[in-house]
């Protein structure tokens, strides 16, 4: 439950900023009868639940007046400055119009987004899979990547040349003894053979410079390097390097953004042919000039 201001601490914070309070208020909002004003200024309401709802649960009170005497100051002024602003403003007709087209344009995307959650379906798998295979040119990696296990040693480990027979030689049966070790001995331990990973931010982990991922994963499939205090694994068990067609399990979300936008964009644009075609057929539409009408 948030920290509540009592009223005899509200009157506190209110003697702080009375001085703010001479000027007259021309235009009132009609006031929320169901909640507990605070203040009155040009018009406007300050109620209490605004000030406690932003006042932090484990605040003390020192630190609650502090943040509602800030708060208040900030909400007064911006009332005043509005007020002084709209006396003061002579194309408060742009403005208004201004105001209204943003409404009209805010109801229409609302309208837009609530027509696309209620009708639009996902892409299916087909869909998805479909688009990849006409266009696997556009899902080139600019990266290399793989797939593998990654394991971060302290130099004293037991069973050093164990753990590196079984990282050549994997399969499942060396998963398992992989792991178990990883467990009780690594500092830092990473498998990933089912997801791929970006190869640089793997050799990030590790003091291992290479000039071209390309040229050199193919031939180091199992990558081992020091420091003075740690010893570095690397099993690679499947990889693409850059420039190759990205797996179709990375490009799958990205496809699916693209299939969604365009059904979107066709599903707007459809509907608003046919509001304005159904328009046209029922005669709301009325010319009011002499110029030939365009469809």
């Amino acid at each position: 439950m948030r920290a509540s201001l009592d009223m005899n601490l509200i009157r506190i914070i209110f003697l702080t900023i009375s001085v703010l309070l001479f000027f007259g208020c021309k235009k009132t909002e009609k006031r929320d009868e169901s909640r507990t004003p605070y203040l009155e200024v040009a018009g406007q309401y300050l109620y209490v639940d605004e000030i406690e709802s932003i006042i932090p649960n484990d605040y003390s009170r020192e630190d609650s007046i502090s943040l509602a005497d800030d708060y208040i100051r900030k909400w007064v002024t911006n009332a005043l400055v509005y007020e002084y602003a709209e006396d003061n403003l002579s194309n408060q007709a742009e403005i208004e119009a201004l105001v209204e087209d943003y409404r009209k344009s805010l109801i229409v995307h609302q309208y837009r987004q609530k027509l696309v959650k209620e009708r639009l379906k996902s892409p299916s798998e087909e869909d998805i899979q479909h688009f990849y295979e006409q266009n696997k040119n556009k899902f080139l990696l600019t990266s290399s990547i793989v797939k593998g296990i990654y394991i971060k040693l302290p130099l004293g480990a037991p069973k050093l040349e164990q753990l590196q027979s079984w990282l050549r030689a994997f399969n499942q049966k060396q998963m398992q003894n992989i792991e178990k070790y990883s467990i009780q001995n690594a500092t830092d331990y990473l498998y990933f053979g089912e997801d791929w990973h970006f190869f640089n931010e793997l050799t990030k982990k590790m003091p291992l410079q290479i000039s071209s991922s390309a040229e050199f994963i193919p031939n180091n499939r199992f990558i081992e390097t020091r420091d003075s205090s740690y010893l570095y694994l690397l099993r690679i068990t499947d990889y693409r390097v850059a420039g190759n067609v990205e797996p179709y399990e990375m490009a799958k979300d990205k496809i699916k953004t693209i299939l969604t936008n365009q059904q979107k964009t066709d599903f707007i644009k459809n509907f608003e042919q046919k509001i304005y075609d159904k328009a046209l057929k029922n005669k709301n539409i009325q010319y009011l000039t002499k110029e030939k009408k365009q469809k």
